[in-house]
C-alpha cells in the first residue's frame, strides 16, 4: 500500500504562532497547536515546536521571490493541516484568524507571543481601525496653498487596507462616494487620490525627483508655486513664451548676463540711443558702454 502526503485522512489544527525567525529564510513559523501541544513551556518549549510551512494565495507564485511573502507575527492565530497526517510533525499554515482579544495573554505561557508585543490592541476587533472607521485620525495638511481636507469616510468592509508592523499602510477604499487610494509612511509622508480624482502629496522631509530622459508637464488650469526659501534654476537654455501679461514684483532685482542682449519691441539694451529735439539735452545720445 502506497503512503504519501495527501493520501491519508486530512488532519487539521488551530494554533498560535510563537516564532517566525526561520533560519533558512523559507517563511516558516513555529506554531503551537491546540490539542497537540500543551501551553506549558516547560514540557514543550517554543524552540522544540516543529517548523510549519506557510501556504500563500494563488496570486503569489511562491517562486524566485515573485508575488507576496509570508507575513505572520508572533501571536497570530492560524488554521492549518498536518502534511504527514496523524503523525502531526509537518504542519502547514493555510491562513490566519482575526479575533477580539479581551486582554493581553501571559507571554510566559504557550499560545501567546513570547515577546509580549502582540496583540497591541485589546478589547476591540483585530480588523484594522481604518477598515472599521474607529478612532481614525485624519491627515489634514496646513499649507500656504489651499489643500483639500482628508476625504476619509470609510464604511465597514469597503476599505481594503494593508498595514505593516511599523505603521506603513496602503488603502484602496471602495466606499460609495468616498472612493480613495492612499499610501502612507509612518513618518507622515503620503500620497492620496481623492474621490473627485484630485491628488495630494505630502512629504515630511526632502523631496527628490530624477527623470533620466525628457519630461513634459501640461497644466490645463492655473498653477501656483510657493517657496518659503530660495528658488534656484540651472539649465542650458531657457525659452519663455507668454501670450498674456508678464508681471514681476521684487524687493530687489538684479539681472546679470555674461553675453547676449535684452530686446524689447526691437530695441536692444546695449545698442539703443535716445534723441531729444529741444532743451539742454538736444541731440542724440551715444550708445551705452556697459
Amino acid at each position: 500500500m502506497f503512503s504519501f502526503t495527501g493520501l491519508k485522512q486530512f488532519v487539521w489544527f488551530i494554533g498560535v504562532i510563537e516564532d517566525r525567525n526561520d533560519p533558512q529564510g523559507l517563511g516558516r513559523v513555529k506554531v503551537r497547536c491546540y490539542g497537540y501541544h500543551t501551553k506549558d513551556k516547560i514540557q514543550i518549549k517554543t524552540e522544540d515546536l516543529p517548523w510549519a510551512v506557510v501556504m500563500l494565495p494563488t496570486t503569489s507564485p511562491s517562486v524566485s521571490g515573485i508575488g507576496h511573502n509570508p507575513f505572520l507575527v508572533e501571536g497570530s492565530w492560524v488554521v492549518g493541516f498536518f502534511m504527514d497526517g496523524e503523525s502531526a510533525q509537518e504542519p502547514c499554515v493555510m491562513g490566519s484568524i482575526p479575533g477580539a482579544p479581551k486582554s493581553k495573554p501571559d507571554k510566559n505561557e504557550g499560545f501567546s507571543d513570547p515577546n509580549g508585543k502582540y496583540p497591541t490592541l485589546v478589547g476591540e476587533s483585530d480588523i484594522n481601525r481604518r477598515v472599521r472607521n474607529s478612532s481614525v485620525t485624519k491627515t489634514n495638511i496646513e499649507s500656504q496653498i489651499s489643500v483639500p481636507n482628508d476625504p476619509y469616510n470609510s464604511k465597514y468592509s469597503n476599505n481594503h487596507i494593508y498595514q505593516t508592523e511599523s505603521g506603513h499602510y496602503k488603502e484602496y477604499d471602495d466606499t460609495p462616494n468616498a472612493e480613495r487610494i492612499k499610501e502612507f509612511h509612518k513618518s507622515g509622508t503620503f500620497y492620496e487620490i481623492h474621490p473627485s480624482g484630485d491628488s495630494v502629496v505630502n512629504i515630511i522631509g526632502k523631496g527628490y525627483r530624477v527623470v533620466a530622459s525628457n519630461d513634459s508637464i501640461h497644466i490645463k488650469g492655473d498653477a501656483n508655486l510657493v517657496v518659503d526659501g530660495n528658488y534656484n534654476i540651472t539649465c542650458k537654455n531657457k525659452t519663455e513664451k507668454i501670450t498674456g501679461t508678464h508681471k514681476v514684483t521684487a524687493n530687489n532685482a538684479n539681472l546679470a548676463y555674461t553675453s547676449g542682449e535684452i530686446t524689447v519691441n526691437g530695441i536692444t539694451q546695449t545698442q539703443h540711443t535716445h534723441t531729444d529735439t529741444a532743451g539742454l539735452g538736444q541731440g542724440t545720445t551715444s550708445t551705452p558702454t556697459g
